[in-house]
C-alpha cells in the first residue's frame, strides 16, 4: 500500500473512531500550554478517589456506602463538588510533574521501585474495577509518581538543607509558640438514663476527682505521674469489683457489660474526631476490589496533630495555636483553652459533658527541642503545608489549563458511581 492509501486508511479509521465516540475525543480530559494533553484516566482516577472517600464517609456515618448527588457540600451539589475536586487534583498532578522536571530533580532507584510496588499493589487489588471505569495502569502510574514528586518538592523547599529551609530553632520556637503540654486523669461521667441515678453516680465521680485533686497538691509535672499511677490502680480495682458483682448477679453465670460511668480503666484510649474532612486517608485504597469498604478505624491517624508522646504515655502535646474558631469552640478546643490558662506545675479541676478531669500543665519549653526533633515531618507539614499549597496553586495558574468539555461531561461522578455498582453486581 502506498503512502497516499495508508494516509486515507488512517483518516478513515479516525473518522470511524470519532463516530463511535459521538464525534468527540474523550481520551484526554485537559490540555495545558496549548499542546500537552492529560489522559482522561487521570481525571477519572481522581474522581474515583474522591468518590470513594465520600462513600467511605457515608459508610462511617450511616452504615451504607450510598451517596445522594444532590446533597450539598460546601455550597455545591455533591456531583459538582466531586468534579471540582477531581479537576484540582488532576491539574496539581500535572503541575507538580512539570515543576519537578523544571527544577532538574530526579527520583532515586529506591523511590522508583516504591512507585512500581504501589502501582502493582493498586492494580492487583482493583484492576477489574479500574478497567471498567476506563482507567489505565499508565494513568495510575502518573498519579502515584506525581505524589512521590510532590513529597520530594516539599523537601526541596523546606528540609534542613532546602532552599527555604526550616531550621531546628525555627521548629522549636513554633512548638513553644503554639503547643500546650499537659497530663490528665479522666473520670467518665454517668450515662444512666434515670436522672436520679445519673446525679448520684456523678456526685460520686466528682468526689473521686476532688480526692485525687487533693492528692496532687505539692506534686509537680514530673511527679504527677505517681498520682496518675495511683488513680490507674484504683480504677482497675473498681472495674474488677464491678465486673465481679455483675457476674454474681446473673442467674446463668454470664457476665453483663459494665457501663461507662465512673473511672476510665487504665490503658483506655480516647479519640475524638472533630472534623472528618481533616482526617488523613489513602484514598486509593478506600474501596476493595470486591466492593467492600475498608474499615475506617484502620485508616484513622492516631497522632495526626502530634497529640501524643511515646516517651511518656501520660503526656499530651497539643497544637492549640493552629485551631480556628470552630476548633476552639469544640470540646477539645475548650479543654485546651482551659489548660492554656492555668499555672504550670499546679493541679487543676475541669469538667465537660463527658468527663471530670484532674489536669497538670507542663512547661513546653522543657520539651520543645526533643518534641520538634521527634515530630519534625509532621510539624513541617503543619508549618509549611499552606505555603507549599500556594506554590502549587501558582504553578497550576502558570500552566494555563484548558478542559476538554466533552470528556468532563462524559465522565461524571454519577457515571463513575454507576460503573462501580455495575462492576460489583457482575461479581455476584
Amino acid at each position: 500500500m502506498n503512502k497516499f492509501k495508508r494516509a486515507l486508511a488512517a483518516i478513515a479509521a479516525s473518522a470511524v473512531m470519532l463516530t463511535m465516540t459521538g464525534c468527540s475525543d474523550t481520551r484526554y480530559a485537559m490540555t495545558y500550554n496549548n499542546t500537552e494533553k492529560v489522559n482522561a484516566g487521570i481525571y477519572i482516577y481522581n474522581l474515583y478517589s474522591e468518590l470513594s472517600y465520600q462513600m467511605t464517609m457515608a459508610y462511617y456515618m450511616s452504615g451504607a456506602a450510598e451517596l445522594d448527588f444532590d446533597q450539598e457540600i460546601e455550597g455545591k451539589k455533591m456531583s459538582e463538588y466531586l468534579a471540582d475536586k477531581a479537576r484540582t487534583a488532576t491539574k496539581e498532578c500535572m503541575a507538580v510533574t512539570a515543576k519537578f522536571k523544571e527544577l532538574g530533580l530526579e527520583l532515586t532507584d529506591e523511590e522508583t521501585s516504591q512507585i512500581n510496588d504501589d502501582v502493582k499493589s493498586i492494580w492487583n487489588s482493583s484492576s477489574g474495577l479500574l478497567e471498567a471505569e476506563g482507567i489505565s495502569k499508565d494513568s495510575i502510574r502518573q498519579v502515584v509518581t506525581a505524589d512521590k514528586m510532590r513529597t520530594k518538592l516539599f523537601d526541596y523547599f523546606y528540609s534542613t538543607d532546602g532552599v527555604e529551609a526550616v531550621t531546628d530553632d525555627d521548629m522549636k520556637k513554633y512548638v513553644e509558640d503554639n503547643f500546650i503540654r499537659y497530663k490528665a486523669i479522666r473520670i467518665t461521667k454517668s450515662d444512666a438514663e434515670d436522672d436520679a441515678t445519673k446525679e448520684s453516680e456523678n456526685k460520686e465521680n466528682e468526689q473521686i476527682r476532688d480526692e485525687f485533686l487533693a492528692k496532687a497538691e505539692g506534686y509537680d509535672y514530673d511527679s504527677f505521674d505517681e498520682i496518675i499511677a495511683e488513680y490507674d490502680e484504683y480504677a482497675k480495682a473498681k472495674l474488677e469489683a464491678e465486673t465481679s458483682a455483675e457476674e454474681d448477679s446473673t442467674d446463668d453465670g454470664s457476665v453483663d457489660v459494665v457501663g461507662d460511668s465512673g473511672p476510665v480503666a487504665p490503658g483506655a484510649e480516647m479519640e475524638e474526631v472533630e472534623d472528618l474532612d481533616d482526617m488523613v486517608l489513602d484514598e486509593s485504597e478506600l474501596v476493595n476490589d470486591d466492593g467492600t469498604v475498608v474499615d475506617i478505624n484502620d485508616l484513622l491517624s492516631s497522632d495526626e496533630d502530634g497529640t501524643g508522646d511515646d516517651t511518656n504515655p501520660n503526656e499530651t502535646m497539643f497544637n492549640f495555636g493552629e485551631l480556628d474558631e470552630e476548633g476552639k469552640a469544640s470540646i477539645t478546643g475548650k479543654l485546651a483553652d482551659f489548660v492554656k490558662g492555668i499555672d504550670i506545675n499546679k493541679a487543676a479541676a475541669y469538667e465537660d459533658d463527658s468527663f471530670y478531669y484532674v489536669i497538670m500543665k507542663g512547661d513546653v519549653s522543657e520539651n520543645s527541642a526533643d518534641y520538634a526533633s521527634k515530630n519534625r515531618d509532621n510539624l513541617l507539614q503543619t508549618m509549611k503545608g499552606d505555603d507549599f499549597q500556594s506554590k502549587i496553586d501558582s504553578w497550576v495558574e502558570d500552566m494555563k489549563f484548558s478542559e476538554n468539555s466533552d470528556a468532563i461531561k462524559k465522565f461524571t461522578a454519577k457515571v463513575v458511581y454507576d460503573k462501580q455498582a455495575e462492576y460489583y453486581e457482575s461479581l455476584q
